[in-house]
Order: C-alpha cells, then sequence, then structure tokens
C-alpha cells in the first residue's frame, strides 16, 4: 500500500490493495477535528460509515381476484394417480395387504406404510383401520 501525504488544502491519495485510488480531504481543520473529537470519530456534522439502507417492504403471493358472490370451486382429485389408486385398493370390499399395495406399485414396505398412514390418514384426514385378517395377514381398509 503506498500513501502520498502532503499538507494544506491538498487532497490526500491513498492506493487500496485493490488497487483503486481513494481520495480524502487533508486539510488542517479536518486534522484538528479528528484529534479535538478523540480521535478515529467523526467531525461533528459528518457521517461516518456506509449509509443506511432503505428497504421496500415484501409483497405477499398474488392470489387471483374473486368476483363477489362467486364461490370457490372444489378441487376436484385425479383418477390417474398412485395415490387415487391406493385410495381404491383400500376402499374395496376386502382391503389391501402392505404385500398387495407394494407388488401393485413396485414400493417398498415402508413407502406403503408411509403413504397410507402420511399422506392418507394425516393430510386426507381418511380413517384407515387395520385388521388382522385369517391367512392375509394385516388387511388395511379405509374405515366408513
Amino acid at each position: 500500500m503506498t500513501a502520498l501525504r502532503e499538507h494544506g488544502d491538498q487532497a490526500m491519495t491513498t492506493k487500496s490493495p485493490k488497487g483503486t485510488n481513494t481520495a480524502e480531504p487533508a486539510t488542517v481543520g479536518a486534522t484538528q477535528a479528528t484529534a479535538a473529537t478523540g480521535g478515529d470519530k467523526a467531525a461533528p456534522g459528518t457521517t461516518k460509515g456506509k449509509l443506511a439502507k432503505t428497504t421496500t417492504p415484501r409483497k405477499g403471493r398474488q392470489r387471483p381476484a374473486v368476483a363477489d358472490g362467486e364461490a370457490k370451486a372444489e378441487r376436484k382429485a385425479r383418477a390417474d394417480t398412485k395415490q387415487a389408486k391406493l385410495i381404491a385398493m383400500l376402499e374395496a370390499k376386502d382391503g389391501a395387504t402392505i404385500e398387495e399395495i407394494a407388488g401393485a406399485f413396485g414400493w417398498q414396505a415402508h413407502t406403503v406404510r408411509g403413504a397410507i398412514y402420511g399422506a392418507l390418514k394425516k393430510k386426507l384426514g381418511l380413517d384407515i383401520v387395520s385388521e388382522k385378517a385369517e391367512g392375509r395377514g394385516r388387511v388395511y381398509r379405509i374405515g366408513s
């Protein structure tokens, strides 16, 4: 870092580490004001440091406007999804076992249990009933 200092009413030029030159006032009055205020403090009437950032408030997600008197359309479930097919298997009279569902979808057993209890029971609020059946093991069904 190179610095050239001159006394009087001329500017002091310093070279910053990045190679850009900056000019700072180096008048006798400014030096005396700095010394009188305690060293590194700014002279009265001047600001020190970065300017305060002005921020604008964030806008929320824009939702489409609904005309007065117009009700929201009910959401329709698609019939071709895995979730819809799983619900159809569980609504059957005999229900379905973990192994049957895993074989139908190509899932592992823990994925089937997660889908039943996570998506169907918790998210959709369906009443899932499980009971032990002779020869089949545990059978899951949507209760009514």
